[in-house]
């Protein structure tokens, strides 16, 4: 997951099948989890082999994206270093590797950045928008064990901001209605404006 730290399953960012033809719906009022490759929900994942697309480029996954902002605006040589490496475990690793050389403003930005990918990677695939879509009013919780900021953390009590996210986003959606393509809507800054210029508003928080 984005800026989670060493994940203890290595077989994370490895493809997973696809979920959708026979998922059951969820029981309302039950939370989802997601985390795991072999597991229901594992789309939500930013390491899941959906690619993205920003800025008439593809990206291999949200992660790919995710990391590669760290450096977008400062240094696009680093972020197209990451966006080309094999997988997302990798460009996590080379996003840390780098760490002193990304943007100085990034954790007053890196959640409002996590919402405009999420909305480019759901949005431009029609399946995953209908699959956050039909989650319903339930919880959705990234079951990570060893991330307490974007996931619930080992004890369960993380602050699972990647989870709030998917929710902000799927209540944006609800709200927007069915009624656009999908792939075709909003978001008009992810393919013409870079993140931090003046007319993006940003959440500020103190974790990776």
């Amino acid at each position: 997951m984005p800026e989670q730290q060493d994940n203890d399953n290595m077989d994370v960012d490895e493809p997973s099948e696809n979920h959708e033809e026979s998922r059951d719906a969820p029981v309302t009022g039950l939370p989802i989890l997601f985390y795991n490759r072999d597991e229901p929900y594992y789309e939500f994942a930013n390491f899941a082999p959906h690619s993205v697309r920003f800025e008439r480029k593809e990206y291999p996954t949200a992660e790919h994206l995710f990391q590669a902002h760290k450096f977008l605006s400062t240094r696009p040589d680093l972020a197209e270093r990451i966006r080309k490496v094999p997988t997302p475990r990798a460009a996590l690793e080379e996003a840390t590797r780098l760490r002193k050389l990304q943007r100085s403003d990034w954790f007053d930005v890196n959640i409002s950045i996590m919402d405009q990918i999420l909305e480019a990677k759901f949005t431009q695939d029609a399946r995953l928008e209908k699959l956050l879509l039909d989650t319903g009013d339930s919880e959705i919780i990234e079951n990570s064990p060893v991330d307490p900021f974007w996931g619930c953390g080992a004890d369960g009590q993380g602050k699972n901001e990647l989870g709030k996210a998917l929710m902000r986003l799927r209540e944006r959606l609800r709200r927007q209605g069915r009624d656009s393509p999908s792939g075709q809507r909003r978001w008009s800054q992810m393919d013409h404006e870079a993140p931090g210029s003046q007319n993006t508003t940003y959440v500020k928080h103190a974790k990776l």
